[in-house]
């Protein structure tokens, strides 16, 4: 029996296991961590090692499981192909950026975002399974400061996508805002939600900044080991909502 595939973070090393997901005609290779609890506790056990309770909370890596929210957005964009061919496509608050391995697949030079610092590595090694290039920046779209220096790097996008970015209540006015700044006239931003209860402030936001929105609602799975076991699908599936943003 082969030993199980392992990547090195920053404090820790994850245990990972394979995925395949399927966005249009695409089938996507997914490494993620096997288990997140598992990964929690090796973190936490760094308290007794002298690593302060902020750094373990830094650490946390919800990035490295597939949320519903990122599944419907990477499905959304495969079932469009003729929106990224060609385009530049920026993901904020990427994790496992399967959004951004579809729309790279599909032709768009792809800039990925995450302030988690074990969030490159794994990146590194889902874009090579996909044999894509997806350019990584440590970057903190929550920042005025850093999103207005990244968008004076890279020049005008096309494109700006985000899955489950306004799970806190401050993220929902923040996030108008960061838009605002990245998107050009004629650019579109397209978002998916699980439905958090700051999902309305954002969208006010939005259209306070002159934005246009067209909301889409669909059922997508919510659990990886339920699509395993063959679960009844009515049973385990989840609301996204897919909210399309447009500046005229």
């Amino acid at each position: 029996m082969s030993a199980p595939i392992r990547l090195q973070g920053a404090r820790i090393g994850y245990r990972l296991r394979r995925i395949c997901e399927a966005a249009g005609d695409l089938q996507i290779p997914l490494d993620l961590i096997a288990s997140i609890d598992e990964a929690v506790d090796e973190l936490c056990a760094l308290g007794d090692h002298g690593v302060d309770s902020a750094e373990i909370l830094r650490l946390t890596p919800y990035f490295g499981t597939l949320w519903p929210s990122a599944r419907g957005l990477a499905r959304w964009l495969g079932e469009h192909p003729t929106w990224l061919r060609g385009q530049t496509v920026l993901e904020l608050g990427c994790g496992l950026a399967l959004p951004s391995l579809v729309a790279a697949r599909l032709g768009a030079r792809v800039i990925a975002l995450d302030c988690h610092p074990d969030v490159p590595p794994f990146l590194a090694r889902n874009a090579a399974l996909s044999q894509v290039n997806i350019e990584v920046r440590q970057v903190d779209w929550r920042e005025p400061a850093e999103v207005q220096a990244l968008q004076a790097e890279i020049g005008e996008i096309d494109l700006i996508v985000g899955s489950d970015l306004i799970y806190e209540a401050e993220l929902a006015t923040s996030l108008p805002v960061a838009l605002d700044m990245l998107c050009r006239a004629g650019a579109r931003a397209l978002l998916a939600d699980p439905g958090r209860p700051h999902l309305q402030v954002a969208v006010n936001g939005m259209e306070k900044h002159g934005f246009t929105s067209r909301l889409e609602i669909r059922a997508v799975p919510a659990s990886l080991e339920d699509m395993a076991i063959g679960n009844d699908p009515s049973k385990t599936t989840q609301e996204v909502y897919l909210l399309e943003f447009t500046r005229p």
